[in-house]
């Protein structure tokens, strides 16, 4: 048993070392099988190696056409959407591209947030900057207090900027939830990273001036495009909404 984990830290080690040496490897083996295959070892040897090659700092994506520097600074709590805070910054061509928009049953995990079993319209979307996956996010709204978002062609458009003008109703405060989590295959797929690699969720739960839920979203970010802040101000606004 000894034998088997020295083994296994020796060969984590070994593959550290190879990509630390030729990071290009990683970006031309996309996916952790191939990796596994290219060094001759198991795919949680890969991702372990990956991990702790992340947490030390090593960034894999394919930033070609992105400064490696750039970091977004996102505010918690402020009623903006995601657009918005990204293009504060300067010289920033960011694309929405809208992967699916129907209308679903209602998910069994959440009926509680919006206290009923009506049908929602799921909007599944991932952000591109200067062709680079930035964010991928799926968001639920009620179908029967949008009716015909679901027709809508909403590429390149700031989701939240369209319901504000186009339907009657106006956001009041929202509660947000940031976790980490290991990149899955099709999470990979959509931000451009190594399936296992550390990557942001941002769980997020919307109300109306009436208390009235009208939005769920999972948003799935790469961890080391982003850093969140949350202001003293943004804490004393977001509990007088609340009162």
């Amino acid at each position: 048993m000894c034998f088997l984990e020295y083994r296994e830290i020796a060969s984590k080690t070994y593959v550290e070392e190879q990509i630390k040496a030729n990071p290009t490897i990683v970006s031309k083996k996309l996916t952790e099988r191939a990796l596994a295959e290219h060094f001759g070892v198991s795919r949680t040897t890969i991702r372990n190696a990956l991990n702790d090659l992340a947490m030390e700092g090593y960034v894999f994506q394919n930033d070609t056409d992105v400064e490696p520097h750039k970091i977004f600074e996102i505010n918690m709590l402020k009623m903006s959407s995601f657009s918005e805070e990204v293009k504060k910054e300067d010289d920033i061509d960011l694309n929405i591209k809208v992967l699916t928009n129907q209308i679903i049953n209602m998910p069994a995990e959440l009926r509680s947030f919006f206290g009923s079993n009506e049908k929602l319209i799921r909007i599944v979307r991932q952000r591109i900057l200067n062709k680079t996956p930035l964010s991928y996010e799926v968001t639920y709204l009620p179908s029967n207090r949008f009716k015909g978002l679901e027709q809508v062609d909403l590429n390149n458009v700031s989701l939240y900027q369209f319901l504000k003008e186009h339907y009657p109703f106006k956001p009041s405060h929202g509660r947000e939830e940031i976790t980490y989590e290991s990149a899955t295959e099709d999470k990979a797929k959509y931000l451009g990273v190594i399936e296992g690699t550390p990557i942001y969720k941002v769980s997020s739960n919307s109300f109306d001036i009436n208390f009235q839920p009208f939005e769920h979203t999972e948003q799935y970010l790469a961890g080391k495009r982003f850093k969140y802040h949350l202001s003293a101000k943004n804490i004393f606004n977001y509990g007088e909404k609340q009162l």
